[in-house]
């Protein structure tokens, strides 16, 4: 066994560089979160810190910086210097004299953890940090810096002029009537799905449209057909309202009839996200439509169909939505804003069965499943004035020029290890390693170098035979998709050939 004072793993590529700003700076940054790892024993005591060129070249830093840092870490008694050896951490912290006059009884640190099992699944699960705007190559970031600020502020100074106080009350039941009556317009000329505006429930996010749909449709024990790999928090979201999930392999056809009578015979529901399914990438062929469609005839089964991407398409003829189908009326059709707009916006939307809207609004109500209000007025007014059909277009010409570049790149320069797929749609693409490698080390040490590709393992239930990375460019100029993927290599070059040594 490796002695505690060795020092194995580098973790101090957990740093997180906040970009320039008028946030502290760089070299108190660096000191707050290495002082944060040592109290919190993730440096343990003892061990013996990097020399500041290595930490300097690992967090993209000055020498300078790190040994600046490193002299007011000793001088405060978290680290101290031996001649000729190095930086090691102390035995003894300064927080250890804080702690012994402490009372004697038992501390909150030490009660014991007891997570439910949802609690531990969220945990292990949960990626937040490969959605944050300031990580480059992160998946499913749309282009935020064409955001249509100017509208949105003329449209926000005339809202908040009308001085209307119901706009400060809680709001009508399924959403603001005037966004949900531009939302029936839209999914009929936009998407051919045929509804009244009545019969759209406004929501959150895609996961409070699941938390719904659960709670509505299915019961506890019930079992889901969730494709695999999947998105990994609308997983969990399904195990919280305690359903069993039956995952299903995802092909480049997607899933159907057959896929389900094998993986998930007993499945009352099953999740299908038909565009650019998030991560595999995959679109359902017209056979897996039909099959699926006619499965949830015959089995009275449901269908949530999860429809993030078909907004986002620059080539090809787009995909017939399936609830737009015969057959449709077992369809529960999930979209939002956050590609087409932005995510902070926090708006997403169903439509469900004329006879199924009462039952939607009164589990809305009772778990408080609503979007900001706010919100919903701004986006009304926004489609209404055509703007929103203006700015769809403009992004898919953006996002063609987008897409390209990246696959470019990618292709040129870690081809030789990854499968770089051809893209007509959607803002996320998966690299698939041509040799198994440990995904989840590599995304991790990317993160140090502010690149977010999240392990595509992360997101498989049951398969073993995806690795890989998943990648978007959505939120990154094509100017700036070379040098991110300049970094990309060289971290998972170096990476490689750590890991070929050790082997």
């Amino acid at each position: 066994m490796a002695s505690a004072k060795q020092f194995n793993y580098p973790v101090w590529t957990m740093v997180v560089r906040e970009k320039a700003g008028g946030g502290p700076t760089l070299q108190e940054q660096l000191f707050v979160q290495l002082r944060r790892l040592i109290v919190n024993g993730q440096l343990a005591r003892g061990a013996r810190l990097p020399a500041s060129r290595t930490m300097a070249a690992d967090l993209g830093v000055s020498r300078n910086t790190v040994n600046m840092v490193y002299d007011r870490l000793a001088a405060e008694g978290y680290i101290k210097r031996r001649p000729g050896s190095g930086f090691y951490v102390e035995e003894r912290l300064p927080e250890d004299s804080v702690r012994a006059g402490a009372d004697k009884g038992q501390s909150p640190a030490a009660v014991p953890l007891a997570l439910s099992q949802r609690g531990r699944e969220a945990s292990v699960r949960h990626w937040s940090w490969s959605r944050q705007d300031r990580f480059d190559l992160s998946p499913g970031m749309p282009a935020l810096d064409i955001f249509p600020y100017k509208q949105f502020g003329r449209i926000a100074a005339k809202y908040w002029r009308r001085f209307a106080a119901s706009d400060l009350g809680y709001g009508e039941g399924g959403g603001l009537a005037a966004l949900r009556q531009q939302l029936a317009i839209y999914l009929g000329e936009a998407r051919g799905i045929r509804c009244e505006a009545d019969q759209i429930v406004v929501v959150g996010s895609t996961l409070q449209a699941a938390n719904l749909v659960a709670h509505v449709l299915l019961d506890v024990g019930d079992t889901v057909g969730v494709e695999d790999p999947a998105y990994a928090m609308l997983l969990s979201t399904l195990r919280s309202a305690g359903l069993k999930l039956a995952p299903i392999p995802v092909s480049g056809q997607g899933i159907g009839a057959d896929d389900i009578a094998r993986h998930a015979p007993e499945a009352r529901l099953v999740l299908v996200s038909p565009v650019g399914q998030f991560p595999a990438g995959s679109t359902m062929s017209e056979p897996a439509i039909e099959g699926l469609l006619a499965w949830a005839g015959a089995a009275r089964g449901w269908i949530f169909e999860d429809d993030f991407n078909s907004e986002i398409r620059w080539r090809g003829a787009p995909l017939v939505p399936l609830a737009a189908r015969k057959g449709g009326e077992r369809v529960i059709h999930v979209s939002s804003f956050n590609r087409v707009l932005a995510p902070g916006l926090r708006l997403a939307y169903l439509v469900v069965p004329r006879e199924l809207v009462p039952a939607f609004l009164a589990v809305q109500d009772s778990l408080s499943c609503y979007a900001p209000l706010t919100h919903q007025h701004l986006v009304a007014d926004f489609m209404a004035s055509g703007e929103l059909a203006s700015h769809i277009r403009r992004t898919r010409a953006l996002y063609r020029d987008r897409a390209a570049a990246m696959m470019a790149a990618l292709e040129d320069r870690v081809g030789d290890l990854f499968a770089v797929p051809e893209l007509e749609a959607g803002l996320h693409l998966t690299l698939v390693a041509r040799q198994p490698f440990d995904d989840v080390e590599l995304s991790r040490l990317l993160r140090g170098v502010w690149i977010d590709m999240p392990p595509l393992s992360s997101y498989c239930i049951e398969r073993t035979d995806l690795v890989g990375l998943v990648a978007g460019f959505g939120n990154l100029s094509a100017d700036r998709v070379g040098s991110a993927v300049q970094r990309m290599e060289r971290v998972t070059r170096r990476f490689l050939e750590k890991a070929g040594r050790s082997a």
